[in-house]
């Protein structure tokens, strides 16, 4: 008679973990359709500025993939002002303009609309050209709109790679810009110099940030063109929110507050793939992975939480047990965001095994780069 094959020490019971995804998967669920709802309900306009050869239109063309080469101006200004919405309601506008030191105020109602409204000011500078007097006059006068700016020095890859840095850091300067509100990008790089866009995630990621205390940087995401790195910067704050929430995402410990921020995530994803996901689709991308890794990430953070002296079922009290349940809800849950946005690349067709090598390689990943932060092992960032 053959062996009964064993579990590995430590690992969560593979339908345990499912029924405690799903038990819990079902109020968050009915939360998560209530903040989706308000999410998308609101309006958002995202201006771009700068001069004619800074690259405005490559920016919004890699961006948001429109060209504003098809769009008229906007009657009444003195300059080439454009307004294009992204969706057929309009609650997503893309402003394209040189400055609004010259527009004048009788633009008709949809240019007056987005001016009125500006959520966010991208600035574009010709790196190529560097940074000129009008162009700090003009960064000045959008400032005094008390909106957050974002001043990306484009065409880097036409600068000598060693002479980038000393170039960039002369650039804020003169511009009066903190480097924490600055990209360094390259939108339609040479091809010899460069395949891809330089610098996009960063444009993303900083204008994700800014417009997260407002709640619309999903609708922001939503009508990126590259919905992986549209996801990207969604995915790294519901890690975060896990980690300090710092409940343990495996049998025996609160899994609830982990599989809401989960539920929502995936749901974040799907919306941003315009792709429809019901909850039991939701609940088997979070069931499988964490059910189907007890060799993976899923068995370490058992074995180290017990190893640290956890006991399943337990009060969370010891810093060391804090900073590694602080690891794990983290890497769980940037596994699952992972996961959820190739399962939605691939047209829903991956099956358990390709989600949980999805899963595994991401939360290690997150593991490494917190170690990286944080060398004692502690979890604390």
């Amino acid at each position: 008679m053959p062996d009964t094959p064993q579990k590995p020490p430590g690992a969560p019971p593979t339908e345990d973990m499912r029924a405690l995804v799903r038990s819990h998967g079902l109020g968050a669920w009915e939360q998560s359709e209530l903040a989706i709802r308000e999410a998308l309900s609101q309006h958002l306009t995202v201006a771009f500025l700068g001069s004619a050869s800074s690259g405005k239109d490559s920016a919004i063309r890699t961006l948001f993939g429109v060209d504003f080469g098809d769009i008229s101006p906007i009657p009444g200004s003195t300059v080439r002002m454009r307004v294009a919405p992204l969706d057929p309601e309009g609650q997503v506008l893309l402003v394209n303009a040189p400055g609004f030191g010259d527009i004048r105020p009788e633009v008709d109602d949809l240019g007056r609309r987005a001016l009125d409204t500006l959520d966010i000011v991208v600035y574009v500078v010709n790196a190529e050209g560097g940074a000129t007097i009008d162009e700090k006059r003009d960064l000045d006068l959008v400032r005094t709109r008390g909106r957050p700016v974002l001043v990306c020095i484009n065409k880097i890859d036409l600068i000598r790679p060693h002479e980038r840095e000393e170039f960039v850091a002369a650039t804020l300067r003169q511009l009066g810009v903190d480097p924490k509100d600055a990209a360094v990008c390259a939108f339609d790089p040479l091809p010899q110099l460069s395949e891809e866009p330089i610098g996009v995630a960063d444009v993303i990621g900083w204008i994700h940030h800014h417009l997260h205390a407002s709640g619309k940087e999903l609708l922001f995401a939503k009508h990126l063109r590259n919905k992986a790195a549209a996801c990207e910067p969604i995915i790294k704050v519901a890690a975060r929110h896990a980690s300090v929430a710092g409940a343990v995402p495996i049998p025996g410990a609160d899994l609830a507050g982990v599989t809401a921020l989960q539920v929502k995530l995936i749901r974040d994803i799907a919306e941003v793939f315009d792709v429809p996901v019901d909850r039991d689709v939701a609940l088997f991308i979070i069931g499988e992975v964490l059910s189907g890794s007890m060799r993976g990430f899923v068995r370490w953070g058992v074995s180290a939480l017990k190893a640290a002296g956890w006991i399943p079922g337990g009060q969370i009290a010891e810093a060391a047990i804090l900073g590694l349940s602080a690891m794990v809800a983290g890497g769980t849950t940037f596994g699952v965001g992972r996961a959820a946005v190739h399962f939605f690349q691939s047209d829903r067709k991956l099956d358990g095994d390709a989600l949980r090598a999805v899963f595994d390689a991401a939360a290690w990943d997150y593991k490494r780069r917190r170690d990286d932060r944080d060398p004692t092992g502690n979890g604390q960032t």
